[in-house]
């Protein structure tokens, strides 16, 4: 995975970097499961970093197909319903969220926006106030 390097020192695993904002990045273990008042030292960086995940329709077939647990019908049932209405909000298949550890949950990073397209996850994360300082 690429590493990316930011001004003040900073370095980040990640998919991908678009205009400064990492594309899905490489988490630390229980990420969006900490107590905000309980995550390390070394999560500093994290903090008011917007950054982007996606999720592809493709993963999500697959997961909804490979499930084999008491509940797997009902969720591919769930899944074959939701499944047009996902392709009409993300035509593309994929969907962007532009998400940021910035206190606003208390043990996960906000979710800021979903957006169809990459471009606008972007300009989504440049309206945090960190973007200027990390930049």
């Amino acid at each position: 995975m690429p590493k990316y390097r930011y001004s003040d020192g900073t370095c980040y695993a990640a998919k991908n970097q678009v205009d400064g904002v990492l594309i899905d990045p490489n988490l630390p273990r229980n990420f969006d499961n900490t107590p905000n008042e309980q995550r390390p030292d070394s999560q500093e960086k994290w903090w008011c970093f917007p950054f982007i995940v996606t999720e592809i329709v493709e993963e999500l077939d697959a997961l909804y197909a490979n499930r084999t647990d008491e509940y797997a019908a009902a969720g591919r049932r769930h899944w074959e319903e939701a499944r047009p209405g996902w392709m009409t909000a993300w035509p593309s298949g994929t969907r962007y969220e532009t998400r940021c550890l910035d206190g606003g949950a208390w043990d996960r990073s906000t979710g800021w926006g979903m957006f169809a397209t990459v471009e606008e996850a972007v300009a989504c994360a440049k309206t945090g106030p960190a973007w200027r300082t990390k930049r």
